[in-house]
């Protein structure tokens, strides 16, 4: 994610990029040479910058974002957070007292089919199903949970306008190393909406896709290729006869989706509309821990 959020800072035009910091110094001083920018080692190189991405290993987030807090510095830090909840809270807390801008990289958020559906929305969703499955991917260390459920959950309580936690309602995982592979979960919000949401790092392919279910209409999205598909169902029939059948009239629209550019760039831009006063830095810190919260019950419901 590193040299994405590089490429897309270098290409943007509503920033600069002026340094990549990176333990590892043929791979920092390649990205930086072909970026033109500085390379250095230390994270204290930081505080010549404006603002900065922290797209390091999760285990490293809490330490770094404290650091360039104290330091006045605007931060987008990769989802998750931090690797616990309480580290999670902590860097919030630290931006909230120091009153510096602090956004979190829920980048599906900027998605133009997730964008669309959110403004097609009427009315509340009675039912949620999402699959965010992948092939495996060896080196990462992170819970699948808090690392690909997350950026469901956190839709889900976009489109619900959620403000109590849902109760996790059941969890299964399925462990083929130490580290979460599969992990499935139904969160209920208090019987006005249930929520299906299945992640995977065990498949045999990329999918992600979801089903929005309100009383009047099914919004079927998918995520990669960034379309909508709405159904309303109108009527339906069961004709007498030797052979009785039902057959159904469902109305189908499939909405113009508006592509303004990837969701990375997307993120970007509004990043550097927090840090200009912008965007409310208030809701968008008070955005970043539910998901966080929902998360960790998922992941000790499940352990």
């Amino acid at each position: 994610m590193g040299s994405n959020h590089a490429r897309v800072i270098a290409e943007s035009g509503v920033a600069d990029l002026a340094l990549i910091i990176d333990s590892d110094p043929s791979r920092g001083r390649s990205l930086a040479e072909k970026y033109g920018c500085t390379y250095a080692a230390d994270i204290e190189a930081a505080r010549l910058c404006d603002a900065a991405v922290i797209a390091t290993p999760t285990r490293m987030h809490a330490e770094h974002a404290h650091g360039l807090l104290e330091a006045g510095l605007p931060l987008l830090v990769e989802k998750p957070l931090a690797p616990t909840i309480e580290a999670s809270r902590s860097i919030v807390r630290d931006s909230a007292s120091r009153v510096v801008p602090l956004m979190c990289g829920f980048v599906e958020r900027f998605n133009p089919a997730v964008t669309t559906v959110m403004a097609m929305l009427e009315e509340r969703p009675v039912h949620i199903v999402a699959l965010r499955h992948s092939p495996t991917t060896p080196r990462t260390t992170l819970s699948v949970v808090f690392d690909l459920l997350i950026h469901d959950i956190d839709l889900t309580l976009s489109y619900t306008n959620a403000h109590q936690t849902p109760r996790v309602a059941s969890s299964l995982t399925r462990a083929g190393t130490e580290v979460t592979e599969v992990a499935d979960c139904v969160l209920d919000f208090h019987g006005a909406l249930v929520a299906t949401l299945s992640s995977s790092r065990a498949s045999q392919r990329k999918v992600r896709t979801q089903m929005i279910e309100t009383p009047a209409a099914l919004y079927e999205v998918d995520l990669l290729r960034q379309d909508v598909t709405v159904y309303q169902h109108r009527t339906h029939t069961l004709t007498e006869g030797p052979a009785p059948a039902y057959r159904a009239e469902t109305v189908v629209d499939i909405p113009f989706v508006r592509h303004g550019g990837e969701p990375l760039l997307l993120q970007l831009r509004h990043f550097a509309d927090l840090i200009d006063g912008r965007v409310d830095a208030a809701c968008e810190r008070d955005s970043i821990l539910p998901a966080h919260e929902v998360a960790a019950l998922v992941e000790d419901g499940a352990t």
